[in-house]
């Protein structure tokens, strides 16, 4: 991997950094942002079924460690039984009734000389660890999609904004045309020429109208508010100058970007996992032992106890060939699990370095886009002014119009993407989760489904 990033990158403190990549959405100095991220990672579908799929992760990891343990049934058995005496010499009288009482108890323990238990633990802690690198990957993806979303809908609010402020100057250079048209100043066809211009930005504001309901829907998709009315959405036509995004290193990359942990966790689980099944071909020693106790009524009753103990050995012989091709599928695996690590390490690479020279190119593309715009608007100013006086046509008047419509587009568009583009570098240095802290911190668990029985409880990441 290369020592740096292509873009240059802007250097902050040690606490900056860590404040700006943990939790970025607050480097926006945005309330709605910050409000929009917390409730998608409390209330959303997503945060939730990641919540539930690491908690059964877990379940599953203390299943295969409880294989370390003795495993054993205690029975217990009750009986009456009774008999009549109808011929013959009487030695028990005419009848005779017996209960018995009688409890087992058979453990039984398999004594890991090879540690092939050992290596379903650690398989077993690995998968844990990977599923909870999955949950965080989860949420750290909803909180760029939540401000993704956000940026996206108010860039649209203010195109809305510019294109109704486009129709308005439309309208009014085509009532100043009919104008001159009644007065025999102006050509018909400049006139209809005017009013399809009118017809144009009022479908435009039709558009934009549309993607901005579309876009505060999904929002509230997003937070989990999919029922809400798109009313209690507010969005404000605001597009601020993102902020900076702290220097990294692409070694980093390999202890910040969840999903290369979840791949380097499932490559330790399928290392594992190859010991486990080559382990299967050796013999497996076990220890039994068994202890019951018996109590009988009656004229023949009494207790007696029973006990035993005795050693096991399995080898597995016939078996073999099943168990050999189980192990080169599971080799096979494990170098699926070693490319799909190195996928991970170069997909974030290229992620991140794509991501920061975009950023880095944006400043200088907004520079010139807003020169652009300030130009293209003094041109049109000064050819309406001319317009009106008759200094200048029609044609050059429209001409002037949309090109400063069009630098302004351009602006706006290139603002909202600035903004996209920087949540986009946060995701890409997998900003958005502390790697030191628990897999799910306290105060910040998902709101459980309504069926749960109890609340959700602190997840700690194995270490081991």
């Amino acid at each position: 991997m290369p020592a740096a990033f292509d873009a240059e990158q802007t250097a902050l403190s040690a606490s900056q950094e860590a404040e700006a990549i943990d939790r970025w959405w607050y480097r926006f100095g945005d309330p709605q942002l910050v409000e929009l991220v917390d409730r998608a990672l409390a209330d959303s579908t997503d945060a939730r079924t990641a919540y539930f799929r690491l908690r059964e992760a877990r379940a599953i990891r203390d299943q295969s460690l409880s294989q370390r343990l003795p495993t054993g049934n205690l029975t217990g058995n009750a009986r009456i039984q009774g008999g009549e005496q109808f011929s013959g010499v009487d030695f028990m009288g005419s009848t005779a009734t017996a209960k018995s009482l009688s409890g087992a108890f058979s453990p039984a323990w398999e004594i890991d000389l090879f540690g092939r238990l050992a290596a379903i633990g650690r398989g077993a802690r690995a998968n844990y660890v990977a599923a909870a690198y999955d949950y965080h990957a989860t949420r750290l993806s909803l909180a760029a999609d939540v401000a993704s979303a956000l940026f996206e809908a108010r860039g649209l609010l203010v195109q809305r904004n510019d294109a109704a402020e486009t129709l308005r100057i439309t309208e009014e250079l085509a009532a100043t045309s009919r104008l001159g048209l009644a007065r025999g100043l102006v050509s018909g066809a400049d006139t209809a020429r005017l009013e399809s211009d009118v017809a144009t930005a009022r479908a435009e504001v039709v558009r934009l109208d549309a993607a901005l309901h579309n876009a505060r829907r999904s929002l509230l998709v997003l937070t989990g508010r999919a029922d809400a009315p798109v009313s209690s959405l507010p969005i404000e036509p605001r597009l601020d100058i993102p902020p900076a995004v702290p220097a990294a290193f692409p070694a980093t990359l390999l202890t910040r970007r969840p999903d290369v942990l979840s791949a380097q966790a499932r490559l330790a689980a399928a290392a594992a996992q190859v010991k486990v099944d080559r382990l299967a071909l050796f013999p497996q020693f076990t220890l039994q032992g068994s202890g019951s106790i018996t109590r009988t009524t009656g004229m023949l009753g009494g207790t007696n106890g029973l006990w035993s103990l005795a050693s096991g050995v399995t080898l597995p012989i016939l078996d073999r060939p099943r168990l050999m091709a189980r192990l080169r599928a599971t080799e096979a695996q494990g170098q699926q699990a070693v490319i799909a690590y190195e996928a991970a390490v170069q997909a974030a690479f290229r992620d991140a370095d794509t991501a920061l020279f975009t950023v880095a190119s944006d400043r200088p593309r907004l520079a010139e886009l807003t020169r652009a715009e300030e130009r293209s608007r003094f041109a049109f100013e000064a050819a309406r002014q001319g317009y009106r006086i008759g200094l200048t046509d029609l044609t050059t008047l429209l001409q002037s119009e949309r090109s400063w419509r069009a630098a302004r587009t351009a602006l706006t568009i290139a603002r909202s993407q600035a903004l996209t583009n920087v949540v986009s570098a946060f995701r890409a240095l997998g900003g958005g989760w502390d790697p030191a802290a628990p897999a799910i911190a306290p105060g910040h668990e998902p709101v459980p489904l309504p069926v749960a029985a109890d609340p959700p409880a602190n997840i700690q990441t194995p270490v081991s």
